[in-house]
């Protein structure tokens, strides 16, 4: 970790270790397991992204721009900081971090704005600006200390007043991101490995309330990891969201649960699910959202995603909230050797955007 006086007086040695006590067993042994499986899993995260601060804090003047690049690019790259980082760009609309930083930072000045989220989203600006300029945070610490000419003293400086608070933020919100996405990638391998015969019998065996099925076997998982406020429907000014977590809380968690079966339940379905996720996320004050997608046909759906093509899950940018979309193959399937390929339905983002009232539900 970083060697050295910092602003804030502690160290990250302090700050991040690594619990060697967290275990690599089977996570589905028990809550304690779980907890631990969880623990690692946010710790490992905040470590590596500790790790890319360390190697931009010793970069030097010269790298500097490569490897801010480099930073900024595993921040875009990691769903889980994706989606924080993207909070802060659509925070404080009326703040314009160009020109908050052509004014306030300048040879006789150094202001950041009150807010915490508004000094990251100026933060994240200067980290840009700096991937495409050379020696632009050695100039910026240069104009904190004009005393030292030094550029890669500079850029040390710079990096310590705009950078480091930056990951801090990050850092303390990188549990709840992080566990959101976890959970729901490891209830998708729950069903699929071990729950999708049993969910299935019981859907075939109340069809019309098929829905409500998967709905409450997904809000139980949450619940038994750890949300603690993941009970159905609650109202909201939009209506009825199937999963919203802490509202109870500041910082509320809105999933939707939709099903897919390609005849009943097909792609204008789906949309009503992402404009419901939408408009629960205004409600909420939310900009992210989760659609959770229970495919109950033989086909694999192949969704949109405004995020790279090997990103998980697919995500949606509608307007100012991003909608996470996950799919769950939750009809049983036939031997890998006498099933074939899969046929594979591509869905097209406008399709998902277009709400249709004579879907089923």
């Amino acid at each position: 970790m970083l060697s050295g006086a910092h602003p804030i007086g502690r160290t990250r040695r302090d700050r991040f270790r690594i619990d060697q006590r967290c275990g690599r067993g089977d996570a589905l042994v028990g809550a304690d397991d779980t907890e631990d499986v969880r623990v690692k899993f946010q710790r490992d995260l905040q470590v590596r992204l500790q790790e890319r601060y360390r190697r931009l804090y010793k970069a030097g003047a010269k790298l500097y721009k490569n490897e801010a690049g480099y930073l900024i690019g595993f921040i875009r790259s990691t769903p889980a900081l994706r989606s924080l980082i993207e909070d802060v760009e659509r925070s404080e609309p009326d703040l314009d971090p160009t020109a908050w930083v052509a004014e306030n930072f300048t040879w006789n000045t150094a202001r950041w704005p009150e807010s915490e989220v508004g000094r990251a989203k100026v933060a994240w600006q200067l980290l840009r600006q700096w991937a495409q300029e050379d020696h632009g945070a050695a100039m910026f610490g240069h104009h904190l200390d004009r005393s030292n000419n030094n550029l890669d003293a500079g850029a040390r400086l710079g990096t310590e007043a705009v950078v480091e608070p930056l990951i801090e933020y990050l850092q303390e919100r990188i549990g709840e991101a992080s566990d959101v996405l976890y959970l729901l990638e490891r209830y998708v391998r729950r069903v699929e490995w071990f729950e999708r015969d049993r969910l299935w019998s019981a859907y075939e065996a109340d069809t019309a309330h098929g829905e409500a099925i998967y709905d409450g076997d997904l809000r139980r998982f949450l619940f038994e990891q750890g949300i603690d406020y993941p009970f159905s429907q609650p109202r909201s000014p939009s209506g009825e969201s199937d999963v919203v977590a802490g509202l109870e809380e500041d910082d509320p968690l809105v999933c939707e649960v939709k099903l897919y079966d390609a005849a009943s339940y097909t792609q204008a379905y789906l949309a009503r699910g992402v404009q419901q996720a939408t408009n629960y996320a205004h409600d909420y004050g939310k900009t992210s959202a989760y659609l959770v997608i229970f495919n109950l046909s033989r086909k694999l759906l192949k969704l949109p995603s405004d995020g790279g093509s090997s990103e998980w899950p697919a995500r949606l940018d509608v307007g100012d909230v991003t909608v996470f979309l996950v799919q769950v193959r939750a009809l049983p399937q036939p031997p890998a050797s006498t099933r074939g390929a899969a046929e594979v339905v591509t869905v097209a983002k406008e399709d998902l955007l277009r709400a249709e009232e004579t879907a089923p539900g």
